[in-house]
């Protein structure tokens, strides 16, 4: 009998071992993210980004360094800013996916989505701030993308930050539109479907004043039937569309 008792008690500290403060089984984390992710691949439709932030939360909530919800809120908050109608907005969601995109680093120093997310962050605070105040996150942000790649040499979002930051770039500061168009090049080559590579790569010819290869690269991001990400896709459709019409006008 004293057995048995004993039995039942390991059995309850167990369970109260693999169970959270409100209740949730830790065996439930995995289909908390999945619904994180679910809600965030539907963002553009009305209150789903909410709701992906609500879940990544409540995963950290459960699991403090959840490397994965740590930097998928940090992309969460960036996208928000991406969509804000104001500076002030963009610059506070900005600030905001910086802050869970260092956590996630915190979390595991080698976290491939945080050093991203991060770099990311920088950027998208930079181009809020204007190039004067911005100047000072280039080294910053080339070492977040240098560290995501030698995690992961074919990151084709390391590869993206890279093009666009030598094209926004003074030459002076390091700027070169040849890297930009190589870097941009193996974003493309990493991730076929993903369209800004297209629209960023097309943007970076016409800096060259190489209309045909700009034209070529928006055609090509026009013919991408199967994008990576359905919401920027649309994004980027209509910008290609905008740019192709000026191309053809001049």
């Amino acid at each position: 009998m004293k057995r048995i008792i004993f039995l039942l008690i390991v059995l309850l500290l167990c369970r109260r071992e693999v169970v959270a403060a409100d209740g949730v089984p830790k065996t439930d984390l995995p289909t908390l993210l999945a619904e994180g992710d679910q809600m965030y691949e539907t963002r553009d439709e009305p209150g789903h980004i909410d709701r992906a932030i609500e879940l990544y939360k409540k995963v950290v909530d459960l699991d403090p360094k959840n490397d994965a919800a740590l930097w998928k809120l940090s992309r969460s908050f960036r996208w928000r800013g991406d969509v804000a109608s104001s500076s002030e907005e963009k610059l506070s969601q900005y600030k905001e996916s910086e802050k869970w995109a260092k956590r996630a680093i915190e979390a595991d120093p080698q976290s491939v989505g945080g050093h991203l997310m991060l770099g990311i962050a920088y950027g998208r605070i930079g181009e809020t701030q204007g190039v004067m105040k911005s100047l000072s996150l280039i080294s910053p942000i080339k070492n977040e993308m240098n560290a995501v790649l030698e995690r992961d040499p074919n990151n084709d979002l390391a590869h993206h930050v890279l093009g666009v930051l030598y094209r926004e770039v003074p030459g002076l500061m390091g700027g070169s539109m040849k890297k930009s168009i190589e870097e941009l090049e193996k974003a493309i080559q990493s991730n076929p479907a993903g369209t800004t590579h297209y629209l960023e790569l097309a943007k970076s010819y016409l800096e060259k004043d190489k209309k045909e290869e700009a034209k070529t690269s928006l055609e090509k991001l026009l013919g991408v039937t199967h994008p990576s990400d359905r919401v920027q896709a649309k994004k980027d459709r209509t910008e290609a569309q905008e740019l192709l019409a000026q191309i053809k006008a001049h």
